[in-house]
Parts: structure tokens; C-alpha cells; sequence
């Protein structure tokens, strides 16, 4: 019953990101075998410059390591979303005509302007081409962030911008409060990171006073709420362990959820996504 959605997915919907996830973990688990990742001060570069880790440093990530990934994500695709075949298709004949060092580059600062650029050179919806990218090279941030999860966990660890990834600067939206002591922990679905922040607190506006954060839930679905902002009007979804009893798959945790997102939005509240560090 606990992973039984109250409203309806649409058909397929889970089924792919499941797929989705588990391709990621196989090619996460190819190349750790033959990619690795040097090491910064983590603590020391997000005290200084209040950015993403990955959008200060160069990562070293080839080129030629993304072109095989993008090569093999719309394989991915072709299987399990025939839909768009069409677009994969016209993305696959154009492969040769990108920079995949600048597209690496673009992505991670992030300049998303020159990538939908791109993607209208080889007509190519622009959503989907930074989809594309975004999810085939998932399995090599995968690898750097867990260089840094030590670093993350550590007491003294503490970031500024807790919805935004200090690890590859992604938007967080699901957070999970742990089972064993009840410690609010944001959750990275591109990377996997998590790192920790208040529990009584607006990840969006930093508001922690008591009567202006409540939650929403669904009757039935007890470890899964929806933590609202009376000031901004920002939501946080929450997987609350010590309800459950036990931990879940994050990512799946927060495509399975978007009821809880629906009805968040129905009640006037936002995730901020259109906000500038979004």
C-alpha cells in the first residue's frame, strides 16, 4: 500500500523512469571502472564562492565520453519512449556537428541560452536536447558527487542555498527526514547528492518562524507531505522515514509524487523553479 500513488500516473510514466534510473546505475557502474575524478576542497570552494562545485572547476569530463552516452541514451530512448523517435533520430544525424567539450561546459556552469542555441542549429526542440544531455551524463556526476558525499555528511557542513545542489548546482524539490534522528536531508535526483538543512525552515526563503510552515498531506500517505511557506508561498515535498519505518529510492520517490506537487500548485504554492538560481 505505501507505494501505491493516491491519484493515477499516467500509463507508463513510472515504468520509464525506473527504466531510466536503472540504465544510469548500469553506465554509473561501466565507468567508474575507467573514469576518475580528482578530488577538491569542497568546504573550502563553496565558503569562497557560493557556488556549485561543478561550475567552478573543470571536471575533466571528455568530450568523447559524453558523445558515447548521448549515443547510448537515445538508444535508451528508442526502446522505451518510441514517441520520440523522430527527435532522436534528427539528434543522432546532427551528433557529429556538436562541440561535445563546449556542450559539457555550457551545461554545468550553466548557460542554457547557448544550448537551446544549439539545439535550434539542428532543429531540435531545446527541451529535449538539454533532456538528453542532462540524463546521459548523470552516470559521470553520479561519480564525482560520490567523491564528496563524506564532505556533505560531515556535522560542520553546512550551504547557503539549500533547494540548489552544491555539489552540480541542480534544483532540489524532495527532501527526506531521517530515520534515525530526524535530520531534514535535501535530496539531488541528477547526482544523488544530499546534504542536510533546518527542519522548521522555508528552503526558499529562509522563514522559520512556527505559524508560517505547515504541511499538506493525502489521507492514507502519512510519510508524505508537502511542507508549505505562508511567506513566499514555496513547497518542499518530504519522505518522513520515522513514520514509514523505512528509507525509499529518492528519485523514484519524487516522479511518484507528483499528486503531491498537483496539489501543492491547486493551493497557490510554488517550488520556485522560475526563480534565477533555478
Amino acid at each position: 500500500m505505501d507505494n501505491i500513488p493516491p491519484a493515477p500516473l499516467p500509463e507508463g510514466y513510472l515504468d520509464f523512469f525506473q527504466s531510466m534510473e536503472s540504465w544510469q546505475n548500469e553506465q554509473t557502474i561501466r565507468l567508474q571502472k575507467t573514469f576518475a575524478h580528482t578530488k577538491h576542497d569542497l568546504v573550502m570552494r563553496l565558503r569562497e564562492q557560493k557556488k556549485p562545485l561543478l561550475s567552478q572547476i573543470n571536471p575533466h569530463i571528455d568530450g568523447d565520453l559524453l558523445h558515447g552516452l548521448l549515443d547510448q541514451f537515445l538508444v535508451f530512448l528508442d526502446e522505451n519512449r518510441p514517441s520520440v523517435r523522430a527527435l532522436t533520430q534528427q539528434l543522432r544525424v546532427n551528433l557529429p556537428k556538436l562541440d561535445f567539450d563546449d556542450l559539457i561546459k555550457f551545461f554545468l556552469v550553466p548557460k542554457e541560452s547557448e544550448l537551446i542555441g544549439i539545439a535550434k542549429q539542428i532543429e531540435i526542440p531545446g527541451d529535449f536536447f538539454i533532456f538528453a544531455l542532462d540524463h546521459a551524463l548523470r552516470p559521470v556526476l553520479r561519480i564525482i558527487a560520490e567523491s564528496y558525499q563524506a564532505d556533505l555528511a560531515a556535522a560542520d557542513f553546512h550551504w547557503d542555498l539549500p533547494t540548489i545542489c552544491p555539489i552540480c548546482g541542480a534544483k532540489s524539490h524532495v527532501s527526506r527526514l531521517r530515520q534515525d534522528d530526524g535530520q531534514r536531508m535535501m535530496f539531488c535526483d541528477r547526482c544523488f547528492s544530499e546534504w542536510k538543512t533546518r527542519y522548521l525552515f522555508c528552503v526558499h526563503c529562509g522563514c522559520d518562524h512556527p505559524n508560517d510552515i505547515s504541511y499538506l498531506s493525502v489521507e492514507g500517505q502519512d510519510a508524505r507531505r508537502v511542507y508549505v511557506c505562508k511567506r513566499c508561498h514555496g513547497y518542499l515535498k518530504t519522505y518522513d522515514e520515522r513514520t514509514s519505518g523505512h528509507p525509499v529510492d529518492m528519485f523514484i520517490e519524487n516522479i511518484s509524487t507528483i499528486y503531491l506537487d498537483m496539489l501543492a500548485q491547486e493551493q497557490g504554492y510554488t517550488n520556485h523553479d522560475q526563480d534565477p538560481l533555478s
